[in-house]
């Protein structure tokens, strides 16, 4: 469901943390504050939440071409960012549902879904791999030296 904005605070508290557990951010890094702002996000994206028992378990972000959090999507994309799943609710299935939730949504409007994955996040290239998305490497980025960002795709 799409997020209220009275639950901004504990989502992006959510992502901190689910980031950091997976060592894909250092804890204290800038960016932390950018994954955290889950209410200038709304303002020019879809947040998405997942409950389980009446609690958010689960987030994803979906972009727009053109908008202020879009990096790699054109026209007749759809991109999702900042997926995260709290660490007790790693392994059940919440990640794989967020993506299908942005696969509904996007067929409205795109006829493909693209992400970005750090490099060094090798459980998530696999787990995109299982859900049917390819590789688009000529669309790999680096948005801070250091920082390899690897571009998927998947056809909706």
């Amino acid at each position: 469901r799409e997020i209220r904005p009275a639950e901004f605070a504990a989502v992006g508290d959510l992502c901190v943390h689910a980031y950091e557990a997976g060592g894909h951010l250092e804890p204290g890094s800038p960016y932390a504050e950018t994954i955290r702002d889950v209410a200038h996000r709304s303002t020019a994206a879809l947040v998405l939440v997942a409950e389980r028992g009446g609690q958010i378990v689960g987030t994803v972000t979906i972009c727009s071409p053109g908008t202020s959090y879009a990096e790699i999507c054109q026209p007749g994309e759809l991109e999702f960012r900042f997926l995260a799943v709290e660490r007790n609710n790693w392994g059940q299935g919440v990640g794989e549902k967020l993506v299908r939730e942005c696969e509904v949504r996007g067929r409205v409007d795109a006829t493909q879904l693209v992400i970005c994955v750090i490099d060094i996040n090798s459980g998530g290239h696999r787990f995109y791999e299982k859900l049917g998305f390819d590789r688009l490497p000529e669309r790999d980025w680096e948005p801070r030296p250091g920082i390899n960002l690897q571009a998927y795709r998947k056809t909706l």
